[in-house]
């Protein structure tokens, strides 16, 4: 009688797991109903700036926004950046964000993420689509230099997605879009 329960235990230990899903299955029943409007949107919205940089084929940042319009030294920006999926994407990438001195010197500023406030993965984005991606900034007081760029890409444990076109904004040969430079 022991055996046959030692024998049963895997297969009940089996039953109990979820079936996984593959990506595009995924991808196909991610539910995004509640997010549209709000972070998934099918134009670029009314005053984003553009940028169009593209990363390996997959990703296109197409536009960001700030608030507010015009932060200084001593405030917390809120950045929106606009991101669109150009090819389904295999990977759930995070976004690198570094605030670098333009100009002079300063400690560089961090805000990695993962996009959309981590509510929509990039393996799930549907083709076409743009993805809202907001996140604050502190930028110190007395931050020294008169600009700050902010630079931008993204990235999956020691990978970073090549940036393959530069858009509207400088390119950096280490796979990082320039996406803004705030003057002070």
């Amino acid at each position: 009688m022991k055996l046959r329960c030692l024998a049963a235990l895997p297969l009940l230990a089996a039953a109990c797991l979820p079936n996984p899903q593959s990506v595009k299955e995924r991808r196909e029943n991610f539910p995004r109903d509640d997010l549209k409007g709000e972070l998934i949107f099918d134009g670029l919205p009314s005053g984003a700036q553009p940028i169009g940089a593209v990363f390996g084929g997959r990703a296109e940042l197409a536009g960001y926004a700030l608030d507010p319009p015009n932060p200084t030294p001593g405030t917390r920006v809120t950045i929106t950046f606009y991101w669109r999926a150009l090819t389904p994407m295999p990977e759930d990438y995070q976004v690198f964000v570094h605030g670098d001195a333009m100009g002079g010197t300063a400690n560089r500023l961090h805000a990695d993420h993962f996009p959309a406030r981590g509510q929509y993965p990039t393996d799930v984005w549907q083709v076409g689509e743009i993805v809202a991606d907001p996140f604050p900034l502190w930028i110190p007081p007395g931050y020294g230099p008169k600009a700050l760029g902010i630079y931008t890409g993204l990235y999956k444990e020691n990978y970073r997605v090549p940036l393959t076109d530069r858009g509207r904004r400088p390119g950096m040969p280490d796979n990082r879009s320039l996406a803004i430079e705030i003057r002070f």
